[in-house]
This record gives C-alpha cells, sequence and structure tokens, in this order.
C-alpha cells in the first residue's frame, strides 16, 4: 500500500461508520424524546388535572363511566360539582393528594378522585356496614398497601364501592374474590394518561 492509499482507505473507512453514526444519534434522540414525553405529561397532569379521555375496555371487571373533564379546583369550587356517577370515577378535584391506607374517617371526593387518578383504587363502604364486613375490607386493604384506599362513605346507603379511574362496581355485600379482581385489573391502569393503551386484547 502506498503512502497515497492510505488516506483513501481511512476515507472510506469514515464513510462506512456514517450510517451507524446516524442511526445511533435517531435511536437516542427517540429514546430521549419518549422519556420526556412520559415525564411531560406527568408532570402536567400533576399541575393541571386529566383531560376527558375514555376507554370502555369491556374485558375489565366493574362498568365503565364516562371519564369527566378533571381539572384541578379549589375546595370552595368542588363544593358545586355534580358527579356523574356515585362515589365519582373521575372529574374535578383538588391539586394535592392522599396517600393509600386505611382511613376511619370519609375521606372529600375531591381527593378520592386525584388518588384514582394516580392509579389507587378506592374502596368504600356505608356508615352501617357490620362491623365484621369492615374488618373483612381491612384486611383486604392490607393486601394491596401501595393501591388501595379505604374509608366510609356517608353518600352509599348501603353496601360497598369499588371505583378506579374510569370504572366503578358496586357490592351489596362484601365479595373477596370479586373486590380482589377489581383492585388487581385496575391498580395503576391510569396515570395522568393510559398506562395500557389496549387492556382487551384480542387473541390470536
Amino acid at each position: 500500500m502506498t503512502a497515497q492509499d492510505a488516506p483513501a482507505g481511512t476515507a472510506a473507512r469514515r464513510t462506512r461508520r456514517w450510517p451507524w453514526r446516524v442511526g445511533t444519534l435517531v435511536v437516542g434522540t427517540v429514546a430521549i424524546a419518549v422519556a420526556v414525553s412520559g415525564q411531560w405529561r406527568l408532570l402536567a397532569g400533576s399541575v393541571t388535572g386529566s383531560t376527558p379521555t375514555g376507554q370502555t375496555a369491556p374485558c375489565l371487571p366493574g362498568r365503565a363511566v364516562q371519564v369527566m373533564n378533571s381539572p384541578h379546583l379549589s375546595a370552595a369550587a368542588l363544593a358545586s360539582v355534580r358527579y356523574d356517577s356515585l362515589p365519582p370515577t373521575s372529574g374535578p378535584h383538588l391539586g394535592f393528594t392522599i396517600a393509600p391506607g386505611i382511613y376511619t374517617a370519609p375521606l372529600t371526593e375531591g381527593l378520592t378522585v386525584h388518588a384514582m387518578e394516580h392509579g389507587h383504587v378506592i374502596v368504600q363502604y356505608a356508615t352501617g356496614t357490620p362491623a365484621g364486613t369492615v374488618q373483612d375490607l381491612r384486611r383486604l386493604a392490607r393486601r394491596y398497601p401501595r393501591d388501595v384506599i379505604l374509608a366510609p362513605y356517608p353518600k352509599l346507603a348501603d353496601g360497598i364501592a369499588l371505583t378506579a379511574w374510569g370504572r366503578i362496581d358496586l357490592l351489596d355485600r362484601y365479595d373477596e374474590q370479586r373486590a380482589a379482581a377489581f383492585i388487581e385489573a385496575l391498580r395503576g391502569r391510569y396515570i395522568h394518561g393510559w398506562t395500557h393503551p389496549d387492556p382487551c386484547p384480542v387473541s390470536r
């Protein structure tokens, strides 16, 4: 190989490497954009609330409820809000929320709606619920310490209400299997956006 051949060979190798560098740059840029957009969606939702995008998902437990526009409002403004289910499954709510856990006093709807927006499942029971059933519900809630909020709900005449974002199931009496199935299918399904875009895939 002559001295004149060396620069030409080097140039050829650089030319072959160029598409790989471009491809790596494109893949890296896309990955960063996806990560940033996901974080941006979460951040924006935490500040402004959620927009009304529903998923009917007939394969999921409970009944679908139309998702309402769900901005953050003050406690005074929430006093005049009319939700489309009892208890609510979406809609206007407070700008702050509560942690999963067992609560002995009723919670405001502005708090529970915001908790559902964060992917939590709300289990609420009528104030006249027998003590034994309440203990059963507490045992159930302790099985899902990161996902479930349990509290009494005075607006419920009787029975138990299970709610998640855009979904509700009303039980006449405690049914552990049915309640657990609701929680496991719906916990984390919506966190300022649907985390499972195709919850009812077609079997092949």
